[in-house]
């Protein structure tokens, strides 16, 4: 199902690629705006969801008020694990977006966990 844009905040499916384990789908929270999508042929940057903990310094429980929807499953943001994609490569969109005020929480613990930046935002 490629669609013709994404939203900062929404909850897609996309195929990402791991290291020494190939290609997998998962769930992804699109964490780039509309103006690089824009200036970029549609190119947006989004952060893996996972179901499981894999690495727990690197994680965020997701919470189901934080969303406009729930997800269907218990599942958490893995904030050092970011890749760019092109619309065409969303598979289905989970109808929900991550609500305006817990965005900057998730950027702050990527921002924290990629650069390793101490930053807080209140």
């Amino acid at each position: 199902m490629a669609v013709k844009s994404v939203h900062y905040g929404e909850i897609v499916e996309v195929t990402f690629k791991f290291p020494n384990e190939g290609y997998k789908v998962h769930p992804a929270l699109v964490v780039s705006g509309s103006e690089l999508q824009e200036d970029e042929d549609g190119m947006f940057y989004a952060v893996l969801i996972s179901s499981k903990n894999h690495s727990p310094k690197y994680t965020l429980k997701l919470k189901d008020e934080w969303l406009t929807r729930p997800m269907p499953k218990h599942s958490y943001f893995v904030t050092h694990f970011m890749t760019y994609f092109s619309p065409d490569e969303v598979t289905q969109s989970y109808r929900t977006s991550v609500k305006s005020k817990y965005m900057d929480v998730i950027l702050c613990k990527v921002v924290k966990s990629i650069f390793e930046l101490d930053i807080d935002i209140e």
